[in-house]
């Protein structure tokens, strides 16, 4: 490919990274934003998890469902200095993120669980917030929260970077070796 050709690869992957930090850097949605303020009775910590738990499915919809290795290396190298800057202007946030996203790391680590990894993410989200014991209802609520997240980030992953596919004569389990 050589220098030049690497170089506007390499530009053209940060520049699709970008598009789709932007949708993870989003404004929490204004309906779960409600929601999470009638549990917590205060719109800032619930804003507060919801950016948490958007970012950390970002960052999970990078790792687990991007066509290249190096996406997720990517997002999160972009999202970096956006929490410095936040760490830099209130030291507990950073904190905070840092303990949260070690949080949801490890709920989703979980193996053996009967409970799906979107409900483990859910409780974080939820313990993260101060709703230590949650109803079932609020857990359900939590958890299709955190489903519509996923699924609208892995909408806006595969626009911005694009969608796996394989040639038609190629069988998935081909692939595994």
């Amino acid at each position: 490919m050589g220098l030049w050709g690497d170089w506007q690869a390499s530009r053209e992957r940060r520049h699709r990274v970008g598009l789709y930090l932007n949708h993870v850097l989003r404004e929490p949605d204004a309906g779960a934003l409600a929601w999470l303020t009638t549990l917590t009775g205060s719109p800032g910590v619930a804003a507060r998890e919801l950016t948490f738990a958007r970012r950390a499915v970002g960052l999970i919809v990078a790792e687990r469902d991007a066509l290249d290795d190096r996406t997720a290396a990517d997002v999160a190298h972009q999202l970096a200095p956006v929490i410095a800057a936040e760490a830099r202007r209130d030291a507990a946030i950073g904190r905070e993120w840092t303990d949260r996203w070690r949080e949801y790391t490890s709920a989703l680590a979980v193996r053996g669980s009967a409970e799906p990894p979107a409900a483990r993410l859910a409780r974080v989200m939820l313990t993260g917030a101060g709703v230590r014991q949650p109803t079932t209802e609020q857990h359900g609520t939590a958890t299709q929260c955190v489903l519509n997240m996923r699924a609208a980030l892995n909408e806006q992953l595969r626009a911005a970077i694009g969608a796996a596919s394989l040639p038609d004569d190629v069988r998935p389990s081909a692939l595994r070796g």
